[in-house]
């Protein structure tokens, strides 16, 4: 059974828009820039703390009150694009701010909001699509696995400058440890052994061995454009993220693609599948919410972990 909270958060409003009429709109909050596009059922949701989206409290509840809005408010819409506005990041991880000498009222309160993210993200009615042009590291990584599918950037340059991301869970690499379920989620995605060696490691994988091992789903070289889609991906992105975007506009074209084949499915059907496989960790998150709490607090604290952040910075 699919617990009251999660089953909340998939409710079917309304069959797929109309595909020649196209609304477009924004949701308030600068941290995230969201562009919609109901005739084609599809949105977008833009990191935008600069200059690497790490995940603060603020961050990681404007992440989950972006993707309620779009729930809510826009039932026509069936899969969300998960992008950067910074092209060579699409997200450093936790706000490291957040964990030297934290404060103690706080702690708690940032690692719930990130929690709700995975329950409000991996739970979703939407289907999600990550869009990686850029790096995305621990937390980062976390954010892509909890979408239903992952493009990265192949490589070649941004700004001028070589560019190849890469991405993975590297907690061990800062002196720290990724929270079991993180580490699960990984385990889901490229198995027990790969997940073992990669934690472990601290691996960052290049793109072409993250598509190789099932990181990502696809990878996209800097000439690869689907051009036939470039209206609508200019509709979509919002006002402010225009320009400084078409940077990335390969792998955003390969990401419009997927999430428009998504919104094509029969949602009631879709989210059913997706739930086969999600409900039983979702609903093990909420159970045990206060206890990985309690254990992350604990362990963030300990004298030789704050060295070991310290160290990092």
């Amino acid at each position: 059974m699919i617990s009251p909270p999660i089953l909340s958060r998939f409710r079917i409003g309304g069959s797929v828009a109309i595909r020649h009429h196209r609304h477009l709109s924004s949701a308030a909050g600068e941290l995230i820039q969201t562009g919609i596009d109901e005739g084609n059922g599809v949105a977008i949701l833009v990191l935008n703390r600069p200059p690497a989206n790490s995940l603060s409290m603020e961050m990681n509840e404007e992440i989950s009150r972006s993707i309620k809005y779009i729930d809510e408010n826009h039932p026509k819409v069936q899969s969300v694009i998960l992008a950067s506005s910074n092209p060579a990041i699409f997200s450093a991880g936790l706000d490291v701010a957040e964990l030297i000498a934290p404060d103690p009222d706080r702690l708690p309160q940032f690692w719930k909001s990130l929690q709700q993210v995975y329950i409000d993200l991996y739970g979703s009615r939407l289907a999600t699509v990550a869009c990686l042009h850029g790096h995305a590291p621990a937390a980062g990584c976390f954010l892509a696995m909890a979408c239903d599918y992952r493009v990265m950037y192949a490589g070649g340059t941004v700004n001028g400058r070589k560019h190849m991301p890469k991405i993975g869970l590297n907690e061990t690499q800062l002196g720290i440890a990724a929270p079991p379920w993180m580490g699960q989620l990984l385990v889901r995605t490229i198995g027990f052994r790969k997940t073992e060696l990669a934690l472990a490691m601290g691996t960052l994988f290049p793109p072409h061995t993250a598509l190789e091992i099932g990181l990502v789903d696809e990878i996209v070289p800097s000439d690869t454009v689907e051009s036939s889609n470039d209206d609508a991906l200019q509709a979509l992105l919002p006002d402010k993220m225009k320009d400084q975007m078409m940077q990335q506009n390969a792998v955003l074209q390969q990401s419009y693609i997927q999430a428009a084949r998504f919104a094509k499915v029969p949602p009631q059907a879709r989210v059913a599948s997706k739930m086969l496989t999600r409900s039983e960790h979702l609903e093990d998150m909420i159970a045990k919410r206060q206890h990985d709490t309690d254990h992350f607090c604990g362990f963030i604290t300990q004298e030789e972990v704050q060295g070991n952040l310290r160290e990092y910075v």
